[in-house]
């Protein structure tokens, strides 16, 4: 059921063009590897040139698991 449901929010967030160029994580071509060498690279920079690096990294892997599948079946059929 979240494999469905994760499907089709991509899908939709995909055709409207709604994902940063800041996401990563369950993107092809945008792993959290990729995302870590971002970071880094612009970390390096700020630090270099004197700056500070004020962070707060979140982590939703288990926030399906957390919300009741029937009323996200709910929602998805109004749309």
């Amino acid at each position: 059921m979240e494999q469905f449901i994760r499907d089709y929010i991509i899908h939709h967030f995909l055709h409207s063009d709604l994902f940063s160029k800041n996401q990563f994580g369950f993107l092809k071509g945008r792993s959290t590897m990729l995302q870590l060498l971002h970071i880094m690279e612009e970390w390096t920079a700020a630090l270099e040139n004197g700056g500070q690096i004020n962070i707060i990294y979140t982590d939703f892997e288990k926030a399906f698991d957390k919300v009741p599948h029937h009323l996200l079946l709910k929602k998805t059929a109004e749309l």
